[in-house]
């Protein structure tokens, strides 16, 4: 008889995620892995106090009339999905059943599938669309007197309450103010003289400072705090040459060829710059 491990004893073993594959689109053998994954999680129910995808879950069992997973309707797996922002903390910190366990369990990884069957079959709200589509957002929020218009709206009541009922985002919900000076104007002629860089360790003496899109966009004082940090202790720094949205937001909605479309744009670009003796 084979001995069965018990799980977690050891750092989990990350999977690549065949996304391109035809069963990884199969509807039929998504429900069939949540079913058996869901199951797993019922009986065991130590991530409960994690995100409310978990709550959700028990929910639905417990309120089924067999109490069981195979007691909760399919259409209503999604409910679960919804609540699960890929954190990856049951993965990481509590989950006993990650590979390399024989019940294989990748909890976050099903969920971004199950995103990207969902977002493949159903589309995305126009709300969804807007908050993911962070690059456009910011840029048009950056214009001048619409920025103004923008920034005054999100912090009064009344058109908050307007906003939620027209797109669907809560008045309560905290949203980012945008800036028309965004980081790269405020530090566009920065000098930067890369024959003064002296390497400590394994760093080479300079960065490139990669804004990401709510750096630039919407807390450009954090970059301007640390540039000035890195400045006061010697450290050439600059702008990395560009930057487009990592793909998080779009990630979280299940759209990946548009987190591949971000992936083509940022990751040749730093790995040249990399190649150059910048560091990131």
């Amino acid at each position: 008889m084979a001995h069965v491990k018990e799980g977690s004893l050891q750092a989990p073993t990350r999977h690549p995620i065949d996304w391109k594959s035809d069963d990884f689109w199969d509807e039929d053998k998504l429900n069939a892995e949540l079913e058996r994954v869901y199951d797993i999680c019922h009986g065991c129910r130590r991530c409960v106090s994690l995100c409310n995808s978990f709550p959700t879950l028990f929910d639905l069992v417990d309120e089924s009339e067999t109490m069981e997973v195979d007691g909760v309707a399919k259409a209503d797996y999604i409910k679960v999905v919804e609540h699960c922002y890929l954190c990856d903390l049951c993965y990481l910190t509590k989950c006993p059943y990650v590979p390399p366990h024989e019940w294989n369990l990748d909890f976050p990884h099903l969920m971004l599938r199950a995103k990207a069957v969902n977002f493949r079959k159903n589309g995305a709200s126009l709300r969804d669309k807007m908050l993911t589509s962070t690059d456009a957002m910011g840029s048009f929020m950056g214009i001048p007197i619409i920025n103004q218009v923008g920034n005054f709206a999100n912090n009064n009541s009344a058109m908050r309450s307007l906003t939620q009922s027209v797109l669907g985002i809560h008045k309560d919900a905290a949203v980012p103010e945008f800036h028309s000076k965004t980081l790269r104007k405020r530090v566009a002629g920065m000098a930067v003289d890369e024959s003064n860089a002296t390497a400590a360790g394994d760093t080479t003496g300079k960065v490139a400072l990669f804004a990401t899109c709510y750096g630039n966009h919407n807390a450009p004082q954090v970059g301007e705090d640390l540039i000035a940090v890195l400045q006061h202790n010697d450290v050439v720094v600059k702008l990395a040459d560009k930057e487009q949205c990592c793909g998080m937001p779009k990630l979280e909605l299940g759209d990946l060829d548009a987190v591949v479309a971000a992936k083509e744009v940022n990751i040749p670009m730093l790995a040249r710059m990399v190649d150059e003796g910048w560091d990131i």
